[in-house]
């Protein structure tokens, strides 16, 4: 893989020069208070410069703390640091970049004013509006349900079910004028009059939006509105200065390809867990099913998201595996391999540990990198220090920069462009979403990508995705997003820093984790998050690359003293040096960081009272550098923050497996044709006698009436049997319901059934094909038979794995599939069971407990009649095989086995798939050992 670094750098810069006095700037700062604290602004407007020792300590420390955020702090907020973007920016030779001194500032509304705007719908409406669906709805058998917001909270809303409420919907899932709405639903004069309630009805239930409700995305809403201009509203600030020249000597970022490589190697990359729970879930109710997304999030009809999952009456070995929680990123290979730097015994203060000559073993499995990532870095001489390596996408943080120039508009297209160009077979797309006036400032951005689902507010884009026409299934081990109407893969980008973990919205939540699912997105290497509660870390580095700076831990207690009294000036410094604090130092997190200068009272007396106020705490070294790469005209120094976005061009995500179905094949049976459909729900305990009891004497007392038949077992809204019988003839359907009724009659009577459905048969021609899906359905019914006669010897679970390695072994004799191929599908699939099911050491060796004891157990012979359908069932299964299309064979083998293994068990049934891929697998190992 070949990672580049773009030419085109954004970069950050503090309010004011390192090198400024608080006197010398004083004004100016004040002016800066003003706009972000206009409550502290009038307590301190009045002050002159000379008077500011004279203010009372608290004043001043905040003072100081505004003053320390616009030298030190670069990430914008209001005036206090701006953006640049410099084009080239990357030079063959030493050139310092100039910037302009004075900022640019773009002034937009602040945010939280939407909240202020109030306009009567019946108005819009007379005005020709445009109206937008909530494209969140979706119907159930007696509702509409949808998504909607109420102060700050979501939920999900439901209404009674309504055609005509349906049909507006559906005409304005693109946003429609109202006149245009009216000819479309083609209404009378008198029904128009009814039509203007019901939109009001509608807009007040947030079924419906106007091109005068907000968009966080596009065209900025105020100015759409034409508030721009307006003096008095409360404003958001982007400030910007303009770079005039230089750029970034190459030779100093040499080394970055080669630290991203490693990093990609050894870092282990981090599963989202509620992506993984999910999954689980998704799989266990739908197995390989196509759904709407909405369903599959609905907590009643699906499975919901990033909720706890439902504890089942279950004992023995399988139950330790269920419900296990997520397993942390293994980070024991770099903690071993620290573990002697970062001991005294073996570790010198003040030494730097090369991270190149650390013995670090590769990650088995790598996860892709994204096509565009950021490094958020600042350089100091010919040092480089990394504050944050990763993203989904550089985008993220340039994104909220879009709204101020339209160079960095441009910028940013060019990623995604270059992002989608990389991946022609699926389409990206920005997630427009807001719910916290305050924060929400930073979602505020430009289109980028070429679509766009608005969650909740207004869409200006020429063609927006609708919630509703989404589709999700699960493939291997990634989760698919399909839209509908344009039939290609989706894939969600968010082109926003915004925090989403804030977000209660499960759709939200799901579609930004999808963003990171099979991606390392997170390369950051600082020591304190890998080996934590040191008192001291040292500096780690990669060449001229610092990825872990110094660290000392401050202790509270040292600095109150023995009467709880902060320590004198001199005293609190003589300890800072005794640790070997830097000339310089931070303390806080992330963006919230003061700096301190050893040598300056002010400052060590700022800190005083910082570690007063937080308690005990980390410090960082910082380097000043000797020769700032960032001057202004005046040649005044910066402490610039740079934001690289660093690419590849290999493609990461391939389009959706194009299936072929006949059309001549019938896809659908409604009761009463060819095909009876009855889903019978019970527990799963006893689904086994209902089976035994209930369905095959059933089927033998109706065999005239009966071609062929099969079961399933589900959990879709709740524990069932999907029992479909084959009819030699339509007329006879009505007799089978009668005569089946009678037999369950007892069993729902008393409640051990609770209900019997009787449905439509929809086949799974995508799954098996249009010309393989009559040989499937005569293969379930030998699959069926011999799964009921197992049951009917109550064949316990060691007996059944013994089958399923039988059957293995039989399909390997046939030499139909590679033997090879067959112990890599194997070990595959092991592997990821295990994941699945989060396995760890002392699982494994459970397993491998179980596995000698399944080794050592007596194999209860089969009776003739079970021997019969072994060799049936074996020989339909390979005759299966041999139809399918070679390059499909191995997932047609897996997806048997699977439903196999569905009918053998009443529950748990992919804890017993796990365990019987790992049995298999311990079996090809002891195979291949004893040829050694």
């Amino acid at each position: 893989m070949k990672l580049n670094i773009q030419p085109t750098v954004i970069f950050r810069t503090p309010k004011f020069s390192y090198q400024s006095e608080l006197a010398d700037c004083w004004e100016e700062l004040k002016l800066a208070i003003s706009i972000s604290s206009a409550a502290f602004y009038e307590t301190i407007k009045e002050v002159k410069a000379n008077e500011l020792k004279d203010l009372p300590p608290k004043v001043y420390f905040t003072i100081w703390k505004y003053f320390n955020r616009a030298k030190f702090r670069a990430t914008p907020y209001g005036t206090f640091a701006s953006f640049s973007l410099l084009n080239n920016a990357i030079k063959p030779s030493e050139s310092r970049i100039v910037v302009e001194e004075a900022l640019k500032v773009r002034e937009l509304i602040d945010w939280p004013h939407k909240n202020n705007i109030q306009l009567p719908l019946a108005d819009l409406l007379q005005k020709n509006c445009l109206i937008f669906s909530n494209s969140s709805y979706y119907s159930t058998p007696n509702s509409i349900r949808y998504i909607a917001c109420a102060d700050g909270v979501f939920e999900l809303a439901e209404l009674d079910q309504d055609d005509f409420v349906i049909q507006i919907l559906t005409a304005c899932l693109k946003p429609l004028r109202f006149d245009d709405l009216v000819k479309q639903l083609n209404l009378s004069d008198i029904e128009v009059e009814g039509l203007f309630g019901l939109l009001q009805d509608m807009h007040d239930l947030q079924l419906v939006f106007t091109n005068y409700d907000p968009n966080i995305i596009g065209d900025d809403y105020f100015e759409r509105l034409g508030l721009a201009n307006a003096a008095e509203l409360p404003k958001y600030l982007i400030a910007q200065r303009i770079a005039l020249s230089g750029g970034i000597n190459e030779r100093s970022l040499q080394a970055i390809p080669g630290l991203i490589s490693m990093l990609h190697n050894i870092m282990p990359a981090k599963d989202r867990d509620a992506l993984s729970q999910f999954q689980v879930r998704f799989k266990k109710k739908f197995e390989d099913r196509e759904v709407p997304l909405l369903l599959a999030l609905d907590p009643e009809m699906g499975v919901g998201y990033d909720e706890l999952e439902q504890s089942g009456q279950n004992s023995g070995f399988i139950t330790r595996f269920n419900n296990k929680p997520p397993k942390k990123a293994e980070a024991e290979n770099i903690r071993t391999a620290l573990k002697s730097y970062l001991t005294e015994q073996k570790f010198e203060k003040g030494k730097t540990v090369y991270l190149n000559k650390l013995v670090l073993t590769p990650n088995q499995k790598l996860a892709a990198l994204p096509n565009s990532f950021s490094m958020v870095m600042s350089v100091h001489d010919d040092l480089i220090f990394i504050e944050q390596i990763g993203g989904v996408t550089s985008n993220a943080l340039s994104g909220r920069f879009t709204m101020a120039a339209g160079e960095v508009e441009q910028y940013a297209k060019d990623i995604a462009s270059a992002e989608q160009q990389a991946n022609p077979e699926v389409l990206f797309f920005d997630v427009a979403y807001m719910v916290e006036a305050n924060v929400d400032n930073v979602n505020r951005r430009k289109l980028i990508y070429g679509h766009q689902l608005s969650i909740l507010n207004f869409d200006t884009s020429t063609a927006p995705l609708a919630l509703n026409d989404i589709q999700i299934s699960v493939r291997g081990t990634e989760i698919i997003l399909r839209y509908k109407q344009l039939n290609k893969r989706l894939v969600p980008r968010m082109a926003s820093a915004y925090n989403y973990i804030r977000s209660d919205l499960s759709v939200f939540r799901l579609l930004c984790d999808l963003q990171h699912q099979g991606l390392q997105t997170n390369l950051s290497f600082p020591l304190d998050t890998i080996y934590p509660d040191l008192d001291y870390y040292p500096r780690l580095q990669y060449q001229n690359i610092v990825l872990s700076s110094n660290k000392w831990k401050i202790k509270k207690e040292v600095l109150l003293g023995p009467d709880q009294k902060l320590l004198p000036i001199a005293e609190c410094r003589s300890y800072l040096n005794n640790l070997g604090v830097s000339e310089y130092f931070k303390a806080g997190m992330s963006d919230q960081t003061l700096c301190f200068a050893l040598q300056n009272d002010d400052d060590i007396n700022a800190f005083l009272q910082y570690v007063q106020k937080q308690g005990s705490t980390y410090i960082e070294e910082i380097l000043i550098p000797q020769n700032s790469i960032v001057v202004d005209e005046a040649a005044k120094p910066y402490l610039a923050q740079f934001v690289l976005s660093i690419s590849h061009d290999e493609q990461i995500y391939r389009g959706l497996v194009e299936t072929s179905v006949n059309a001549g094949v019938t896809r659908f049976f409604l009761p009463g044709k060819e095909w009876l459909y009855f889903e019978i729900y019970c527990h799963q305990q006893r689904s086994d006698q209902i089976l035994t009891e209930i369905i095959a004497p059933f089927l033998t007392t109706s065999s005239d009436q009966v071609k062929s038949w099969f079961f399933i077992r589900y959990n879709e809204n709740g524990n069932h049997i999907r029992f479909r019988i084959q009819l030699n003839n339509p007329i006879d359907g009505q007799l089978l319901i009668s005569r089946l009724m009678d037999d369950l009659e007892s069993l729902l009577n008393s409640g051990l059934v609770s209900d019997v459905q009787i449905k439509t048969y929809k086949r799974e021609l995508e799954r098996y094909g249009s010309n393989m899906i009559e040989d499937v359905e005569r293969h379930f019914a030998v699959d069926s038979a011999f799964v009921v006669s197992l049951l009917e010897n109550q064949t316990d679970d060691f007996n059944k794995y013994k089958l399923c390695s039988l059957l293995v072994a039989k399909i390997i004799g046939a030499n139909l599939i590679d033997k090879a191929a067959i112990n890599k599908v194997v070990r595959f699939m092991s592997d990821n069971f295990n994941e699945e099911h989060r396995l760890d050491a002392t699982d494994f060796k459970q397993l491998n407990i179980h596995y000698q004891e399944f080794r050592k157990t007596e194999w209860t012979a089969l009776t003739v009649e079970q021997e019969q359908g072994f060799s049936l069932f074996s020989d339909s299964f390979i005759r299966i095989l041999t139809q399918g299309a070679p390059e499909n064979v191995l997932k047609l083998l897996t997806d048997l086995i699977h439903m196999h293994v569905n009918r053998l068990f009443n529950k748990d049934q992919r804890t017993h798939e796990m365990v019987i891929y790992y049995f298999l697998l311990k079996d090809i190992q002891r195979l291949n050992a004893t040829k050694i």
